[in-house]
């Protein structure tokens, strides 16, 4: 694959993230009783969200997910349109630092889910897993790779 195809696949990972991420949101706000999502008391997007884990400050984590895919969705789409250094940094570089941010967050987060609130949220382990795709393009991108 082309480095313009792998930011295209980044950029399309980012907008999946960013739809998972604000449905969660959505949800958050919306406080319902169950959500699709809800298979049994271990697979229950509900529990997770009803826990005291579900917001800092009085924003739903969730909200960071959209943030977080957000921002690699602008530096990826940067990179396509051939913007090389944003700040100090590259595109490429900017794209690591975020995804890696991404990471330590689900990991911190799905250990939390799995260990303390003993319940698995569906949507933000896909969202997870979107950050670790993001991830794993990268590491087959070149870098400094900014190609239109």
């Amino acid at each position: 694959m082309s480095p313009g195809d792998l930011l295209l696949l980044t950029a399309t990972l980012a907008v999946f993230g960013i739809a998972a991420s604000a449905y969660l949101t959505w949800q958050w706000y919306e406080a319902a009783n169950r959500t699709w999502c809800d298979l049994d008391a271990f697979f229950s997007c509900t529990r997770v969200r009803e826990s005291p884990f579900s917001a800092v400050a009085g924003l739903p984590t969730a909200f960071v997910g959209v943030a977080g895919f957000g921002i690699l969705l602008a530096f990826s789409v940067s990179a396509l349109r051939g913007i090389e250094r944003v700040g100090p940094f590259t595109t490429t570089r900017w794209l690591w630092i975020f995804a890696s941010v991404g990471a330590l967050v689900g990991i911190g987060l799905t250990f939390i889910e799995i260990f303390v609130i003993q319940a698995i949220c569906l949507l933000c382990a896909i969202g997870f897993a979107l950050d670790l795709g993001i991830l794993a393009v990268l590491l087959v991108l070149p870098r400094g790779a900014a190609h239109t």
